[in-house]
């Protein structure tokens, strides 16, 4: 009797405390059920689809300055100093001149000057004495004509003269400049030098025809170069060739692109992103956040203490982000990790 009673208080003092483990082992079970993840919220933002191509830039105006003239080259000085590559130069700024005695010679420029101011006097004469009848008709045109051929004479003299001045037909910079030509004899058709203008430059890139369709004149371009480190240039499609290589079945493009500050040079290998369509307020999400379950795009988004699952549809996708045009809104706490597991209405617990 006294055994069974010592029982019965041993069972009651101990019964509280069996309650609290069964309780503190469901409260730890339900704890491992609820799944960790990271969220962040839907935003609106740009996004883009690009058509990629690379090329090698150029200057978009480029003239080569080249001897007409054989003889010996003398370097023209600016402020007493000579010319040097890279130099920046004007429109018919003097560059060299070629030394060539025979040639001027041959020329015979003051003979032809002196020849038309000769010409020119006979013409005045001839028309002071046609006024009074002192001349025909047929005289005052032949000295008209022989004034005129004078004066022609004169020009194109000067203009060979001239072709011993090498000067610069472009406002733009020295390039593959020849200065150790200087004081030597060079040939007709001496390449001397190289004017390069490119506060605008140019780049022509090669497309598959499969793309013909969706590139048109205007479209802007960012273009980019792996040695100018986060610097983007904005450019615009100026020219499509219509043609399509046979062998390489592309077509060319021809993007140009503003360099006020001159950061691009040419010869520069770059990175063409041909902007085909624009979306400056759209939805986007991280790739990451997106899933696919049973063959249909999908996301998770937090609701309370669980996980709702929203089947969405897409629009633009880039390397890292996506557009998402119906099946979630601004604002929204998507899930971006942790979303492996979830199911819809899993209980979630938010670590970030």
């Amino acid at each position: 009797m006294i055994f069974k009673t010592i029982c019965v208080r041993l069972i009651v003092l101990l019964l509280p405390i069996l309650i609290l483990a069964c309780d503190s082992a469901e409260d730890k079970s339900a704890a491992d059920l609820t799944i960790p993840v990271v969220v962040e919220k839907v935003k609106r933002g740009p996004i883009a689809s690009y058509v990629s191509a690379t090329g090698t830039l150029r200057a978009k105006r480029e003239e080569r300055v080249v001897a007409e003239v054989e003889g010996v080259l003398h370097l023209a000085k600016t402020n007493g100093a000579a010319l040097l590559a890279g130099a920046r130069v004007q429109a018919g700024q003097l560059l060299a001149e070629i030394e060539n005695q025979e040639y001027l010679l041959n020329v015979r420029v003051e003979s032809q000057k002196l020849a038309m101011e000769n010409a020119t006097r006979e013409l005045q004469k001839q028309e002071a004495l046609f006024k009074e009848g002192g001349v025909t008709e047929k005289e005052l045109e032949l000295a008209r004509r022989n004034a005129l051929d004078a004066r022609l004479n004169y020009e194109a003299a000067q203009i060979k003269v001239e072709k011993l001045r090498l000067r610069a037909p472009i406002a733009g910079f020295l390039a593959n400049l020849q200065t150790n030509a200087a004081g030597t004899r060079v040939p007709i058709g001496f390449r001397f030098c190289t004017i390069m203008d490119y506060n605008t430059t140019a780049v022509q890139v090669n497309l598959p025809n499969t793309d013909a369709d969706r590139v048109q004149i205007g479209q802007e371009v960012a273009v980019s170069n792996y040695a100018l480190t986060d610097q983007i240039f904005r450019g615009k499609v100026t020219a499509i060739d219509p043609t399509i290589d046979p062998q390489t079945r592309t077509f060319i493009v021809t993007v140009e692109v503003a360099n006020d500050k001159l950061l691009l040079r040419p010869g520069m290998f770059v990175k063409a992103d041909i902007i085909i369509e624009n979306h400056p307020e759209a939805v986007i999400i991280p790739k990451t956040a997106l899933q696919t379950r049973d063959n249909k795009p999908v996301t998770f988004i937090v609701q309370g203490a669980s996980a709702e699952m929203r089947e969405v549809s897409t629009g633009i996708e880039t390397r890292e982000e996506i557009e998402i045009l119906e099946g979630l809104t601004e604002g929204e706490r998507l899930v971006v990790k942790g979303h492996e597991t979830l199911r819809n209405k899993s209980k979630v617990r938010v670590t970030e």
